[in-house]
């Protein structure tokens, strides 16, 4: 997912950022200047992550986007470790060749979070906040989907889930 960072030159970009996303660059801090030194290329797309826990349930699900709005819901059970939060936010895509973009680009363009994850096990503990999310005018609701993630104590994603599966190609 691509985030725009709030810059203080002006850059054309920046008034997309989120003011969250400072908040996400900070909760990174000392993690960050590691995996940006990586280069794309050396992230391992050929491996396949293990499935869930059976005793963790997550996913989020959306209404159709209306009057400049859609409600979202994040669905979690089961135990997650200590300090981790979830997080759900409208994802635009964004096609090759779109608004000068060279690469297609999943925009983080509203976000909601950290939100409380379940207390203890099983489904009597479940959490499942619904938000009406009202994306920015200068958004394509035709192209947003939505997107909730669970990021342990240090930022680091630990699972996401989509109410559609899109590829913006």
């Amino acid at each position: 997912m691509d985030w725009i960072a709030p810059a203080a030159d002006g850059a054309p970009m920046a008034a997309g950022a989120l003011p969250d996303a400072a908040d996400r660059l900070a909760r990174l801090g000392p993690h960050l200047s590691a995996r940006l030194a990586a280069p794309p290329a050396a992230f391992d797309a050929d491996t396949i992550l293990e499935p869930p826990a059976a005793w963790r349930r997550f996913y989020v699900h959306s209404s159709l986007p209306h009057s400049g709005y859609m409600a979202v819901q994040m669905h979690a059970t089961g135990v997650w470790p200590q300090g981790s939060s979830g997080w759900i936010a409208l994802v635009e895509l964004i096609p090759v060749g779109v608004r000068d973009t060279v690469i297609p680009r999943r925009l983080v363009r509203v976000l909601v979070g950290p939100l409380k994850l379940p207390a203890g096990p099983g489904a009597k503990n479940a959490v499942a906040p619904l938000y009406a999310l009202r994306w920015p005018e200068n958004a394509h609701a035709e192209n947003l989907v939505a997107a909730a993630w669970i990021e342990n104590a240090d930022g680091r994603i630990m699972q996401m889930a989509s109410d559609r599966c899109a590829d913006p190609r």
